[in-house]
């Protein structure tokens, strides 16, 4: 054991050197230095841990492992140099792979089981995983003791990919990818979503928009923990493949519609709809509906990001928009609220923003939430980089008081 523990530490040294990355390159010796504390276990105050330590270097550089110098020929080291001729034995005895061989490994193993992935955040993860290993023999940490936590992230990508874009369970894709219901959750969900979240720029750009936990996350990928709740009210019906929901009949609390059923909604009856408002905040939801619903509205709750079944669920919506029809959009007026905007535009292409004006920041900026300095140059960016168009007005003005307007402000006039 105590042979395998000071071979490592002058394997860890190797492996951060250039005799690794660029053989024949370097003449430093890999060495573990006493004074340096590079060996902590050995502590020669301890004439005991002192004397044991001393027997394992002497028989690790009898069989040629090792160099070994001492302190003018007291019993006491100095430096232990690592003998680059007995690599491949120093690794075998440690049960450690050598660098080369495990990023070779890595890349065999991500190549071959995602080279047909057209998922796109998953490809750039490939890519940069077999750039790194090929490179500068990088691999993962999780990978360098153990493969098989990157054999189970591998089922779960090859999976998903699998999935082009429909939605599931997360039990059922766990059973998918490993023939039981849980491994995902335990071992495997926090490394998938970290990955989703660096590579992925939708998901990014969701996280920057509201607080997203886990759960969340995983929904926007279209892996649910349990099926999402989307919310509305007004007087138009919905036909399904079973018959009609008229959602009037839940006037004037409004129906939650579990995101399993979307599927099976095959229009909206808007006939009785002249305007469709959609509020991104649940209080203010809650609020508009019980005060100041008006007979021809359909109010819709957006909440912060569009996962692609409620995507669905919109799009369903907008299908069944007959002529012309006013759409609107009520969120915070921030950045965050600008993004979700725009992006719902891109399934309603007539939205307009409902009190989110230059107007209103004028007339709330005394209870705005104040913004730093990053924030502002971020606003300013965005001014200058003529993102946001609709909103340009309202930017000055966030720039003009260095707030931003929350929606819940409007609940106490």
């Amino acid at each position: 054991m105590n042979q395998n523990i000071l071979l490592s530490h002058l394997l860890d040294k190797y492996e951060k050197s250039k005799h690794l990355t660029q053989p024949g390159s370097s003449t430093r010796r890999v060495m573990l230095r006493i004074e340096k504390q590079e060996f902590p276990e050995y502590d020669y105050e301890d004439a005991q841990i002192r004397d044991e330590w001393n027997k394992v270097v002497k028989d690790l550089e009898a069989r040629g492992f090792i160099f070994a110098q001492w302190v003018n020929r007291r019993p006491v080291l100095s430096h232990v140099v690592l003998n680059l001729e007995k690599l491949s034995e120093c690794y075998r005895m440690t049960g450690r792979i050598h660098p080369r061989e495990l990023a070779s490994a890595v890349v065999e193993m991500v190549t071959s089981r995602l080279s047909h992935i057209t998922t796109k955040w998953i490809q750039m993860w490939r890519d940069d995983i077999c750039k790194q290993a090929k490179e500068s023999l990088r691999v993962p940490s999780y990978c360098k003791s153990d493969l098989n936590p990157l054999e189970d992230l591998l089922s779960a990508f090859a999976v998903y990919d699998s999935l082009h874009g429909e939605s599931i369970t997360m039990r059922a894709f766990s059973n998918r990818c490993y023939q039981n219901t849980k491994i995902f959750e335990q071992k495997v969900r926090d490394r998938f979503l970290r990955i989703a979240v660096e590579y992925s720029d939708e998901l990014k750009e969701a996280c920057e928009q509201s607080q997203m936990g886990d759960r969340e996350k995983l929904a926007y990928l279209g892996i649910y923990a349990r099926p999402e709740l989307y919310e509305l009210c007004g007087n138009c019906v919905i036909r399904t493949e079973k018959g009609s929901i008229s959602v009037s009949a839940a006037t004037p609390y409004g129906l939650a519609l579990p995101s399993s059923g979307i599927d099976s909604i095959q229009t909206f009856d808007m006939s009785e709809i002249q305007r469709i408002i959609f509020i991104e905040n649940k209080t203010n939801y809650d609020e508009f509906i019980l005060s100041e619903l008006k007979s021809g509205e359909l109010v819709v709750f957006h909440g912060g990001y569009l996962s692609p079944k409620k995507r669905k669920f919109f799009e369903k919506i907008a299908e069944s928009i007959q002529g012309q029809m006013q759409v609107m959009f009520w969120a915070d007026i921030d950045l965050g609220g600008f993004r979700m905007f725009e992006n719902l535009q891109k399934i309603f292409p007539t939205l307009t923003p409902m009190r989110m004006s230059q107007e209103d920041v004028e007339i709330h900026h005394v209870t705005g939430l104040k913004r730093t300095e990053g924030y502002l140059n971020e606003v300013q960016a965005a001014l200058d980089g003529r993102k946001y168009p609709v909103f340009y007005e309202a930017m000055k003005k966030i720039l003009e008081y260095g707030v931003t307007i929350e929606q819940e402000v409007f609940l106490v006039e």
